[in-house]
Parts: C-alpha cells; sequence; structure tokens
C-alpha cells in the first residue's frame, strides 16, 4: 500500500487518541476519517477481484485476507482483557468504577461485532476497554455488505449506487436522530445514534469508494475553499446557537449535536478526507514526512495503537493521577506504542504474512 497512505492510519488514531484523553474535542473524527480511508482502498480492490477472479474465490480471498488481519489481535484482546476482569474482579476485588464488570457483561457484543447497535441503545453505559470497538463491529459489518454489493451491481452501475448511498448518508442520519428522540426508552442520544448506527456511516465508504475509483486529481484550491467553508460554517453555527465556541472542536463539538451538524457535518468531512486521500494517493502532500519510515511504522501498527490505547489511558490516568497531565499523556502514548508494537511484532506479523500466500488478490 502506499506508504502515505499507511501514515494517514496513523493521523487518524492519533487524533482519536488526543480525544479519549480530553484534549482535543474534534478527535472523535479520526474514526470517521479510518471509515473513509476502508472505503478508498477497499472498493478499487474488490471490483479488480471480481474482474479477475471467480466468484467463489472473490469471497473466499477477501474474507479469509480480512480474517488473517482482523481477527488474531481481536480475540486475542478479548480473551486477555476477560481474564484481566475477571481476576481482578473476584481475586483482587479490584474494579475500576465497575468498568470491568461492565467488560464482562458487555463482551457478548464485542465478540459478535454488535457492540454499535449495543451503543445506540438505552442500556448502554461506558467501559474503556471496550466502548471504542463500536467502530471496529461498523467495520465488520461493512466488510460483510461491500463485497456482496459489489458483486451484484454491474460495473456500469458502481458509480451510480456508491452515488445514492452518498445521498441516502443525511437522510438516514436524520431518520436516526428522530427515531432516538421519539423513544428514549429504547435508544441512546440522537446524536450517539446518529454518530453510531451502522448505514449512518456508510456513506463514509461509499464517498473513499467513489474518490478512489473516479476521481483521480483535485486541485487544492477547492479542497482548500471547502475546508474554510465548512469550519466557518461550524465556527459560525455554534455562535449563533450560543453554544459557546472552543478552539479544540473545531466548531464541531462530539458528536456534532448542535445545528444539525449530524445530518449533514458527517458528509463535509467525508469528502473532505477523501480529497486529502487523493492528495496523498498521488504523493502531493508532504511525501518528505508522510513516508518516513517511523511514521510508516507507525500506520502499520495502527489497528493495535486503536485496540490498546483506551484501556491503557484509563487504567493509568486512574492510577498515576499525581502525575502532570502533559507527562501523563507522553507515558500513555510510549506505552501503547509499546504494546501495540509488541502485538505486531509477535502475534499480528504472523497472520499478515499468510495473507498472499493463502488468500492472493
Amino acid at each position: 500500500m502506499n506508504p502515505g497512505l499507511t501514515s494517514y492510519r496513523f493521523f487518524a488514531f492519533f487524533a482519536v487518541f488526543l480525544f479519549h484523553y480530553g484534549v482535543f474535542e474534534f478527535g472523535y473524527m479520526g474514526v470517521h476519517a479510518f471509515f473513509v480511508l476502508s472505503g478508498f482502498l477497499l472498493t478499487p480492490i474488490l471490483l479488480e477481484m471480481k474482474s479477475n477472479l471467480s466468484t467463489r474465490r472473490y469471497y473466499i480471498n477477501f474474507y479469509g485476507r480480512r480474517a488473517l488481519r482482523i481477527f488474531p489481535l481481536y480475540f486475542s484482546y478479548l480473551a486477555l482483557i476477560s481474564i484481566v476482569a475477571y481476576v481482578a474482579i473476584n481475586i483482587f476485588d479490584y474494579d475500576l468504577n465497575d468498568r470491568l464488570g461492565r467488560t464482562l457483561e458487555q463482551l457478548v457484543y464485542a465478540a459478535t461485532y454488535t457492540y454499535n447497535f449495543f451503543t445506540i441503545s438505552s442500556a448502554y453505559e461506558q467501559t474503556q476497554t471496550l466502548t471504542h470497538f463500536w467502530s471496529l463491529a461498523v467495520e465488520e459489518q461493512f466488510y460483510l455488505i461491500w463485497p456482496l454489493l459489489l458483486m451484484v451491481v454491474p460495473k456500469e452501475k458502481v458509480k451510480t449506487v456508491l452515488l445514492a448511498i452518498i445521498a441516502l448518508g443525511p437522510v438516514i442520519r436524520g431518520i436516526a436522530a428522530v427515531v432516538a428522540v421519539q423513544w428514549p426508552d429504547i435508544f441512546n442520544k440522537y446524536d450517539m445514534t446518529a454518530y453510531t448506527f451502522t448505514f449512518s456511516n456508510f456513506d463514509a465508504f461509499a464517498i473513499g469508494g467513489l474518490f478512489a475509483v473516479y476521481i483521480q486529481q483535485i486541485e487544492w484550491r477547492w479542497i482548500i475553499a471547502l475546508a474554510v467553508v465548512t469550519f466557518m460554517i461550524g465556527i459560525g453555527s455554534e455562535y449563533l446557537m450560543g453554544e459557546g465556541i472552543k478552539v479544540t472542536a473545531l466548531g464541531f463539538k462530539p458528536f456534532m449535536s448542535d445545528s444539525y451538524k449530524y445530518i449533514w457535518g458527517f458528509s463535509l468531512f467525508s469528502i473532505l478526507f477523501a480529497c486529502l486521500l487523493v492528495k496523498i494517493k498521488n504523493r502531493e502532500v508532504l511525501p518528505q514526512i508522510l513516508e518516513h519510515k517511523v511514521l510508516v511504522y507507525l500506520g502499520s501498527i495502527s489497528y493495535g495503537l486503536y485496540v490498546y490505547h483506551f484501556p491503557i489511558m484509563y487504567f493509568l490516568k486512574h492510577e498515576l493521577q499525581s502525575i502532570p497531565g502533559m507527562v501523563n499523556l507522553g507515558l500513555i502514548f510510549f506505552i501503547s506504542i509499546l504494546v501495540a508494537s509488541l502485538s505486531y511484532e509477535l502475534l499480528e506479523k504472523r497472520f499478515l504474512a499468510k495473507k498472499d500466500i493463502l488468500f492472493h488478490r
């Protein structure tokens, strides 16, 4: 893969990392940046596989490669955190504000990749060991649906279908928000429901796919103009609503709850992320920096960074409260990199090496 796109993974993770630590409110959009990247990378790959492989090999190769990339780390983590939670509670009588107990209660949602459905329910309670897995559930659901969709859609109709999904994105988020407001006993807050519902995010994947397949070049002036207009609307709407302007939110507080941003805001940023991906792919965004081996490596271990950072962060923030904030932040970041590196080198690489051997494209 293009090394610049690999580094992009790290920056998307780092935004989420800073959001979870509480110093960058806009960082929640790092997850959305991942969704756009998934559509950007996988759509052309699937179309190529469809042209070159039998239907049987198309499905076997795609799902085989995805399984080798995702399952070893994911289910190893679930097994480990389950043991840690059980031992901590039952042997050491140790539970961080009931969060470890919730881990065991909510494990079934994580293990079945349905955690985002739990997130949109009124029964949802946060636990930093599993909460961030709602986005991995959405990704897995995307992997289930997208290959099927691209297989049945004729090649000449792909662009039309992608545009239709993009157009439906804001509609689906609006409907999800209305449903959540109407049935508060069943659903979570309207903004969280619109943010984490599976089909609320499919326009992000479609935008990534559309730009990857059909848009090869974009002028910087259009990207800058779109970015300026987007942020001006965001900040202006916050000011007019009397919400107060926070620099770290960039005009789009979590989770775009004001001014109906949950309807239109995600669409605008998906387009911005896709434009940036085209530029990175064409090596027009600081390639000397984005293609540096350190950033590329951090991008390579970004999956592990995402999985491990939240429990590490919660535990160290709780246990090391006396350490100054920025020192604590740096320590958490360093330990997250260390753990993710060990996971990548000792576990993930063993399975990644088998992808091209067992399931060539």
